[in-house]
């Protein structure tokens, strides 16, 4: 009895349900999802690249915890909603944590990975500040329009009334594809016009940079394109907003250990090319030698063979290039080596 009571007193399911429900735990397993190829990556991260800089190391590994956090808060969430309060249409309609798992972390985690893309213009254009400077006043609103969004969010309490924050979830918005649009156009107009000036052989290698800011960067941005109109365009179905929204963080930090775990092909490629291009065939990596030619001396009867070694390193002008990019990194000084 007391059962039937309580049920009558929860409001009744209504028929479009599923446009709730749908959206939301769709957010919630794209999360979980992107979370688990951002394990992968760290875990690859970790084991090719022991050897790089604290600062770098602590910035990927600091993302790392960021989004784990927000995982953690994203499944007590779904908890929240589809477990506790299952069938209970108030509980569902209430934020609980979802203001600071996804516009708050998001916009922060947006906030350190342009911020990093920022330093590498500075670096790249030769400690020209005036991009790098625009781009993270840029971040910096967008990261205070988040954080804005995320308490007025939590003072409401009501998912249904997310579609009411239109002035600071559109300039959280925009401000993040307006950074990510500069980013990697100012990226590659650098990256470009570097080329022609370094090694020939890093050539393809900075074509392959090239490709990957700008997929990277185009990513993002369109995310936050995708969650701006499904914002303004169906406010009544607010919910909508869920899906590419809850993914925005894990992405910017995904696309950021792609770009830093991309050195070990480009290592891999450019040693295979120069192999190929020897005749070789075969495929190596960095620091790794091969025999030269053979040269037979024979001297009286008993013909005494010496064979005489070439140590010859593959790919010099890589490791040149590389060791021009650690030298940047560690310095915080000029070269190609800070854009890979």
């Amino acid at each position: 009895m007391a059962t039937n009571v309580s049920s009558e007193l929860l409001p009744a399911i209504p028929p479009g349900i599923a446009l709730i429900t749908g959206p939301t735990m769709l957010g919630i397993l794209l999360n979980w999802g992107f979370m688990g190829i951002l394990v992968a990556q760290i875990y690859y991260y970790h084991t090719s690249f022991p050897n790089d800089s604290k600062v770098l190391k602590s910035l990927v590994y600091g993302l790392g915890v960021l989004d784990t956090l927000q995982t953690f808060m994203v499944a007590a969430d779904a908890f929240h909603w589809f477990v506790f309060g299952f069938g209970n249409m108030d509980q569902l309609n209430d934020t609980f944590l979802n203001s600071w798992d996804v516009p708050f972390l998001d916009s922060i985690i947006s906030l350190i990975v342009q911020g990093f893309y920022c330093w590498r213009i500075y670096v790249l254009r030769k400690n020209s500040i005036i991009f790098p400077a625009i781009i993270f006043a840029i971040s910096l609103t967008q990261c205070g329009a988040g954080i804005a969004t995320a308490f007025i969010a939590h003072r409401l309490g009501k998912l249904s009334l997310i579609s009411t924050e239109v002035v600071e979830q559109t300039i959280w918005l925009v401000g993040g594809v307006v950074a990510d649009i500069m980013i990697t156009a100012v990226l590659t107009w650098t990256l470009l016009k570097t080329r022609a000036s370094e090694l020939p052989s890093s050539n393809s290698m900075l074509t392959r940079i090239v490709r990957l800011t700008v997929e990277t960067n185009a990513l993002t941005a369109s995310i936050a394109v995708l969650s701006l109109i499904l914002f303004l365009a169906v406010p009544q179905h607010s919910t909508l907003v869920v899906p590419p929204t809850a993914i925005i963080g894990k992405l910017y930090t995904n696309c950021l250990v792609a770009v830093l775990n991309s050195r070990e092909l480009n290592r891999q490629q450019v040693g295979s090319t120069y192999n190929s291009s020897n005749g070789t065939g075969s495929h190596f990596g960095r620091n790794t030698f091969r025999l030269g030619e053979t040269d037979t001396v024979q001297r009286g009867p008993g013909q005494v063979k010496v064979s005489v070694l070439e140590e010859v390193d593959t790919d010099a002008d890589y490791i040149e290039l590389e060791d021009r990019l650690e030298r940047g990194r560690r310095a915080g000084k000029g070269g190609l080596g800070n854009a890979i």
